[in-house]
């Protein structure tokens, strides 16, 4: 087995020569999938078909620019699906296909579509499959994160030891003692001579992890401005009043509101075709804001949705004093 295809047991690389190119594509998968998970979780579906799915709808929206929800019109029962769309045939005279093919993942699933049983759904107005982009903005990621981390090892040996070759295994365990924190001793007679014969260059690398790390964030809030995710692009200045810095986060509302207006384009076509409720929104976690605000009954009292304790006991105390007023003129009448 080749040096470059060795990998330690449990799977993970190494930083050794022969498994750099493994662990390059490792942390460049691992970027990707960072982005890919912020791009495709920035939207919400609600009233969609229950036979559809929302996660592929979206991962098929990345990587063709399009799908299509559709039913097959050679079964006997309506079943809609939200799969890839092949277009094919010719198109209209805004560039829209007036045939395509539906098409599931496993292969098997593959049926005619036109205006009659389904719909489109792009991406964006452009059309285009923001899937290039992310690779792009993944790979300049990985050559931030990689050069910082070679920078970093490069600390821990900022020299190179040049020693007659007979000697090259002392050097080696004396070099292994030293950065493992034990006393570099070594027994041997020629111990003076090995230092006569050794030369030490240093590398004088600087650390430069700081400028690196600033690269690796700028990349991904160029990631962040392309999929429309707000982000602190800058540090707001003092004398920035608060339109400049709404203005510089224009661009990045504007491509968000790319993508969703396509969808909500999608969706009145769909219900008014089908009359389904499919709707999209930006994804927010509704479900746990809810879910806290029920349970914060302070906030629920100052909104005034439920009474507090000052009102209920003003309100008891009221109602005690008007009584006692009563039971008082009561009694004088008599």
């Amino acid at each position: 087995m080749g040096k470059r295809n060795r990998r330690r047991k449990d799977g993970f690389y190494s930083d050794h020569f022969w498994t750099s190119d493994g662990y390059n594509y490792q942390a460049y998968l691992k970027n990707f999938d960072l982005l890919l998970s912020l791009a495709i979780n920035r939207f919400r579906w609600t009233g969609l078909p229950k036979t559809c799915d929302a996660r592929y709808l979206e991962k098929t929206l990345h990587r063709n620019g399009l799908a299509t929800l559709s039913y097959s019109s050679d079964e006997p029962t309506r079943v809609y699906t939200t799969l890839q769309a092949m277009p094919h045939g010719t198109y209209n005279m805004y560039g829209y296909p007036t045939k395509w093919r539906a098409v599931g993942y496993d292969g098997l699933t593959d049926y005619e579509v036109t205006d009659e049983n389904g719909e489109l759904c792009y991406y964006s107005y452009s059309r285009i499959s923001p899937w290039n982009a992310l690779e792009i903005y993944a790979r300049a990621m990985t050559h931030y994160e990689r050069t910082e981390s070679v920078n970093l090892t490069q600390q821990m040996k900022p020299f190179i030891g040049i020693a007659p070759k007979e000697k090259q295994l002392e050097l080696q365990n004396l070099i292994k003692q030293v950065q493992g924190g034990e006393p570099a001793i070594l027994g041997d007679d020629g111990l003076l001579d090995l230092a006569n014969k050794v030369t030490v260059i240093d590398t004088k690398v600087p650390l430069i992890t700081e400028e690196l790390a600033q690269g690796y964030q700028n990349c991904l809030n160029s990631a962040c401005l392309y999929l429309g995710i707000p982000h602190l692009a800058f540090e707001k200045g003092e004398r920035m009043i608060e339109d400049e810095a709404r203005a510089n986060t224009a661009p990045t509302n504007i491509m968000l509101l790319d993508c969703l207006q396509a969808r909500r384009d999608f969706c009145n076509k769909v219900n008014a075709k089908f009359g389904l409720d499919v709707h999209v929104y930006f994804n927010q976690d509704v479900e746990s804001y809810n879910f806290n605000y029920l349970n914060n009954v302070e906030q629920m009292a100052q909104d005034g949705f439920i009474a507090n304790d000052e009102s209920t006991e003003e309100s008891t105390e009221e109602s005690t004093e008007e009584n006692a007023d009563e039971d008082t003129a009561g009694g004088t009448d008599e």
